[in-house]
């Protein structure tokens, strides 16, 4: 099974930043997050951030397309935008919904070799704790086009979709399920997606009494939260190991190539890592680790046992 992997050094960074979900790095080093003050921003050292454009809603899921410009998934505005760096301007490439299917719960978008940008959206209903209360399996997947002049849902009645990532060999499509704390994968098919399967254990305890119109009064209890865990993002390391952050439980956790699991950080009270949303990779030896959370004004900095697996804009 081998040594877990590990993380050593955690720090505070780019204090400032408003709402950092996801964090990237970019092949030259720079480190960004999401930031609802702007839409993206810089993270240029400890203090100090670098506001870029003004999405409004909230920027969550972000990406680097193959012009260096930033993919936005913004969440509750339901509008997939594309970020210049270079100017601060913003375009929309889809808003509204797709095909019947609202967008407004958009979360992620990531970007696959060819160029094409793959997203969730959570939920297509308008009461987001409601979708959460009852484990409502309405979220679903689509797919933009390398030349972004069409797009299609490829994967529907996914169990809220959160982050995405994707293997090395580009073979699955990997989907965090936030409500059922755990992850599944979809065998990519040319431009579709195949059925999914479960990659790895469930990371959360959630009891099938606690759904219901009334659910909402279990999150009340921090430590009904921790069990229930509720996963959020996810990122691979150089080793095939799949982290995942457990945003309710203060968890960071890998799930091996074999599906065995493994605790890297756990951190019940928060003292240090609060609410974690994300996890990146970056630095010369892709061994520095990122940590985003909705809940801090910073992201998380430290050091990783193990590279992480480059991104399609870091290759």
């Amino acid at each position: 099974m081998g040594e877990a992997p590990a993380v050593t050094g955690l720090r505070a960074i780019g204090r400032g930043v408003d709402r950092p979900e996801h964090v990237l790095v970019a092949a030259d080093g720079r480190v960004f997050a999401s930031d609802k003050a702007s839409a993206v921003a810089e993270l240029v050292d400890d203090n100090s951030v670098r506001h870029l454009g003004r999405a409004g809603g909230e920027p969550n899921g972000i990406a680097l397309d193959r012009n260096g410009h930033f993919l936005i998934a913004n969440f509750g505005a339901g509008v997939l935008q594309d970020l210049d760096p270079a100017t601060g301007q913003i375009a929309w490439i889809l808003k509204g919904d797709l095909d019947g299917h609202p967008l407004k719960w958009l979360n992620f978008v990531c970007v696959d070799s060819a160029g094409a940008l793959w997203c969730s959206v959570s939920t297509t209903t308008d009461d987001l704790l409601d979708t959460i209360a009852h484990g409502t399996a309405d979220g679903f997947i689509f797919r933009v086009a390398p030349d972004r002049q069409t797009a299609q849902v490829v994967a529907e009645k996914v169990n809220f979709p959160n982050c995405m990532a994707l293997d090395r060999a580009e073979t699955y499509l990997y989907v965090v399920r936030t409500v059922a704390a755990d992850v599944v994968r979809f065998p990519i098919q040319g431009e579709t997606l195949g059925p999914p399967e479960r990659f790895g254990p469930p990371l959360g305890q959630r009891r099938p009494d606690e759904y219901g119109p009334d659910a909402g009064r279990f999150l009340a209890d921090p430590e009904v939260g921790r069990r229930w865990g509720m996963a959020d993002g996810c990122a691979f390391d150089a080793e095939g190991n799949l982290w995942v952050t457990l945003v309710l439980a203060n968890r960071v956790v890998a799930i091996r190539p074999d599906g065995s699991t493994a605790v890297i950080l756990d951190d019940p009270a928060g003292a240090l890592v609060q609410g974690p949303t994300s996890v990146a990779w970056g630095g010369p030896d892709m061994r520095d680790i990122y940590i985003g959370s909705i809940q801090t004004p910073y992201v998380l900095k430290g050091r990783s046992s193990v590279p992480g697996l480059p991104m399609v804009h870091q290759r």
